[in-house]
């Protein structure tokens, strides 16, 4: 896979077997979004909860974000690390599940991205991201849009959080949440 945008842009990221990447049309998307919402991203963070194939990431950081990426897969981390070092950039890797670690991170997110497997429950992600997004931050959740009805159910269950954008790409939807306080 190739980045889209960036610093890095044209740069290819290996990806591990077995993990759905991000699709190029809708990481552009949600960069072009982030950035008609936030002007620039100098001086931002950036927490990937599901590293997955890391294109997430190393999309965030070719654009100037600093990055958290949390993944349990040992497989997955050396592979990130790898195209990390390729690319002579530094990623921050906790090798967790995320929405347990949560709980010892020290920080505030501007973006969080969060693409688990589509089978996951949104409820935890949720709750999680009402904790760790700063005031003006902004949750992009990734799921089935077969599932769509369900996960904006559990998004009705956090009442510090509120839908503001979704955009559908082909069974890919992306839902765009912040703090409604």
């Amino acid at each position: 896979m190739q980045l889209t945008g960036g610093q890095f842009k044209g740069r290819k990221i290996n990806t591990p077997k077995g993990v759905r990447p991000t699709l190029s049309i809708v990481r552009e998307s949600v960069f072009n979004i982030l950035y008609s919402h936030f002007g620039t991203f100098g001086d931002m963070n950036f927490l990937d909860m599901f590293l997955g194939s890391g294109i997430m990431t190393f999309e965030a950081l070719s654009r100037g974000f600093k990055t958290v990426s949390c993944e349990i897969n040992p497989t997955v981390i050396t592979c990130a690390t790898k195209n990390a070092r390729e690319l002579n950039s530094s990623v921050k890797i906790i090798k967790a599940d995320c929405l347990k670690y949560a709980t010892k991170i020290n920080e505030k997110f501007s973006v969080i991205y969060a693409d688990p497997p589509w089978d996951y429950s949104y409820l935890q992600i949720f709750q999680t991201a009402s904790e760790l997004l700063l005031q003006d931050g902004i949750l992009i959740a990734e799921c089935d849009k077969k599932k769509k009805p369900d996960v904006l159910f559990e998004l009705g269950k956090v009442n510090t959080l509120e839908l503001f954008r979704e955009k559908n790409y082909g069974r890919c939807c992306l839902l765009f949440v912040k703090l409604n306080r």
